[in-house]
């Protein structure tokens, strides 16, 4: 079975998909009496060192998504070429009636949707004990010709769970490369439809998994010591159950330190439960942020995509109560949804700053996903939708050494939308996660929206506007650069990823990498920004003592903690802001003691400690502070 995955750092994923078909028809005496397992593979080792390890195999699987679907074909083509007799088995996300494997002659069998069902009566009809072409779902060959089995919807009556029935007991074992994260499911399906996504096209009802298997499974994972537990509901927090879930996880790691870190993709209709299971892991030291997302907040594109919102009065509540209680929260959009304008995009940037949420804004581009709603051709047809084929863009991992590219279908430009207005969206929106969320002028721009009234996105606008006209400028690179990425992006080539041998051997995220960049000429970044920041003041003094502030709270390699004397009281002035609790900036003396605990004068363990992992946690800029 074949579900490689990308490594995050020194991190991998169990193949859980691959191994939850496997526990499945395992379960299954036939299927046991007829078949024997090899093995799975988890890693994109090179195509000859599969095919070496591999000992004539009668059925070979394969787990298909974005980050490994060429990879898998070209795997597949491999196996078909030495054993040419061997089953090679698709499924995943990624398939589709229209897949390409089902012309080039490489898979024998694919399955369409959930596929522990399907995979075990595929194994019974191989050993003669099932007919092929009574199975739901599928595709299958015959005589040549691509044969095609009604569609229907099958629920698995019960899951089978490939961590209590021993299927990964061996590699965590043997594994001396990589240390596994591990994927629960504590239930299955989604009650929303919206159009983006490949989840809203599966006709199946949210069912619940058996709570003691479950919990039964976080054991597995803190008896194994595995660091990092990632829930694949696609809305956690929906169910009541879910703060029991929340508090075995705590329970279990006050117990044995494992699991250390656990993250979910909440509910977007339960803010107020996902509140109190934020705050409950924050407490313990687990938490890897909150999701209060958004995807657009236009109506209209609202609409188009077939989502709704929460009312943004209770957002701000939401973002006081996760500022009150120091838990990190951040925002997600898509760019390049139906019926997005740049204007609405540039507003909706606007409204989340206004409303609280300065620490973390995520922008993903919009991708086409093969089995999503959007990818509908009438869909496209009706919103002009226009897609790049660009090399697939995941962020903070380690390319594997293998010649095999990944590709993603990014949609740069709709009827609402066109491509140079896109561009422009991403450039604005890097600027506000670069400069405003990662912590750069943040200070400067929440001072300047309070006192001044200036709209935090004119002044980013305006910041732009100067990078432009000074070119040789560090933040003037910066542009040119990002400019090139998306034109890049719009003809079809180049990436959405940056990388540098300086801050390691990972890829990073352009708003990141614009941060990194600032970083390697801070001090000349500081000496250019401090003549763009002046024209909105007329009071030298005050603007000299927030830069001297706002530089100091920002998180730089080799950080030490230091006093600094001020004429202003900065701290409690954006203490208050922060806490949606907005009070009057008092001129008065005070020297402040800030801290940023251990920080690396190294700028690839910088880069991973402060920037990724401190991001989320907003841990990037510095929080303790205290008067001297």
């Amino acid at each position: 079975m074949a579900q490689p995955n990308s490594k995050y750092g020194n991190s991998v994923y169990f193949p859980y998909a691959a191994g939850s078909l496997i526990a499945y028809a395992f379960a299954n005496t036939a299927v046991r009496d007829n078949y024997i397992f090899g093995s799975f593979f988890y890693k994109k080792d090179s195509i000859d060192s599969v095919i070496a390890s591999v000992e004539e195999p009668f059925v070979f699987g394969f787990s298909c998504y974005v980050w490994n679907y060429e990879y898998n074909k070209a795997l597949a083509e491999a196996v078909k070429k030495k054993w040419p007799s061997c089953i090679t088995v698709f499924g995943g996300h990624q398939v589709y009636e229209g897949s390409d494997i089902i012309k080039n002659g490489n898979a024998d069998i694919v399955m369409f949707g959930e596929g522990e069902e399907s995979f075990k009566r595929i194994l019974l009809a191989l050993a003669g004990l099932d007919e092929i072409g009574e199975i739901p779902n599928i595709m299958y060959r015959k005589d040549g010709i691509s044969v095609f089995t009604p569609e229907e919807t099958v629920c698995i009556p019960h899951r089978v769970s490939p961590y209590l029935n021993g299927w990964f007991d061996e590699m965590v074992q043997t594994e001396k490369e990589v240390v596994f994260s591990a994927i629960i499911e504590t239930n299955r399906g989604c009650p929303n439809k919206c159009a983006f996504c490949d989840w809203g096209n599966v006709k199946a009802r949210v069912r619940l998994f058996d709570e003691a298997m479950v919990k039964a499974e976080i054991d597995w994972m803190a008896e194994h010591r595995i660091e990092y537990v990632y829930a694949a509901d696609a809305n956690f927090g929906l169910f009541g159950r879910d703060e029991g879930y929340v508090d075995y996880l705590i329970q279990r790691h006050d117990e044995t330190g494992y699991p250390q870190k656990f993250q979910a993709t909440y509910s977007k209709n339960n803010p107020d439960t996902v509140f109190l299971l934020n705050k409950k892991l924050n407490d313990a030291g687990m938490s890897k942020g909150a999701t209060l997302s958004f995807q657009s907040l236009s109506e209209e594109v609202l609409t188009n995509i077939y989502r709704k919102n929460m009312p943004l009065e209770h957002f701000k509540r939401l973002m006081q109560l996760y500022n009150e209680n120091g838990i990190a929260a951040y925002s997600e959009l898509i760019l390049g949804l139906p019926g997005e304008t740049y204007e609405s995009f540039r507003r909706g940037l606007e409204l989340l700053l206004q409303n609280g949420q300065h620490m973390s804004i995520n922008i993903f581009s919009c991708e086409l996903l093969t089995n999503s709603i959007m990818n509908d051709p009438a869909y496209i047809e009706k919103y002009q939708i226009k897609t790049a084929r660009i090399e697939q863009h995941q962020y903070h991992i380690v390319p594997y050494n293998v010649d095999i590219q990944e590709y993603s279908n990014i949609v740069v430009s709709t009827s609402s939308m066109p491509e140079n207005r896109w561009i422009d969206a991403n450039i604005l929106g890097v600027f506000v996660r670069a400069f405003h969320n990662l912590g750069l002028l943040q200070c400067s721009a929440i001072y300047l929206f309070y006192e001044k009234g200036v709209a935090y996105m004119d002044f980013y606008e305006k910041l732009i506007a100067y990078s432009r006209q000074n070119p040789q400028s560090v933040c003037g690179r910066v542009y040119s650069w990002l400019k090139e990425k998306y034109s890049e992006v719009v003809r079809g080539g180049g990436s959405l990823t940056w990388h540098e041998p300086a801050f390691g051997e990972l890829t990073w995220p352009l708003e990141e990498a614009a941060y990194l960049k600032v970083m390697k000429e801070l001090l000349l970044y500081r000496s250019e920004i401090y003549e763009f920041i002046r024209c909105f003041f007329d009071d030298a003094e005050l603007l000299e003592d927030l830069m001297k502030y706002q530089d100091s709270v920002v998180k730089t390699p080799a950080s030490k903690a230091r006093p600094i004397q001020l004429k202003y009281d900065w701290y409690a002035y954006f203490s208050s802001v922060y806490e949606t609790d907005y009070s009057e900036l008092k001129k008065c003396d005070n020297t402040l003691i800030i801290d940023p605990g251990e920080i690396s004068a190294d700028l690839s363990e910088f880069a991973v400690k402060t920037i990724w992992f401190g991001r989320r946690g907003s841990k990037n800029i510095i929080t303790d502070i205290h008067y001297a």
